[in-house]
């Protein structure tokens, strides 16, 4: 009888053990999953309002290529190099958004140092983003 109990008590716990173990495992395979499936490189408009995209094609984009002090081509995309001042990063910061909307594959990276040097935009992605962003984001490339 104590063999039998002992047995009962200690099979939820080795449950208990292994589950987090299976999700793991489970998780891994999802995320190899995940990672191979195909990018569509489209942008959603309609992501955006009307007055958002106007103000994003009129008045962000052409700031930040004014702004652009130069571009860095990346393995997986591009650097772009602006000033520092306040004014720029929330320009910048405004863009971004309006971009991860309607370009959900794109991955943004800033860096901004110390006040003498200027921040770095990185805009990369998986395979073939490079290529996109060369020709739908032409006028940052330059």
């Amino acid at each position: 009888m104590k063999r039998i109990l002992l047995t009962a008590m200690t099979l939820p716990i080795m449950t208990m053990t292994l589950h987090p173990a299976l999700q793991a495992q489970a998780q891994a395979q999802t995320s190899t999953v995940a990672t191979t499936k195909p990018v569509v490189f489209a942008c959603d408009m309609r992501a955006m309002t009307s007055a958002q995209r106007k103000r994003h094609s009129e008045v962000l984009s052409p700031a930040l290529k004014s702004a652009r002090l130069s571009t860095s081509e990346l393995r997986d995309g591009y650097a772009f190099q602006f000033p520092s001042d306040a004014k720029t990063f929330a320009t910048m910061s405004e863009w971004i958004g309006n971009e991860r909307l309607c370009c959900p594959f794109f991955e943004f990276d800033v860096h901004v140092g110390d006040a003498t040097g200027p921040m770095t935009l990185r805009i990369t992605g998986p395979e073939g983003v490079k290529q996109f962003i060369r020709a739908e984001l032409s006028e940052l490339v330059g």
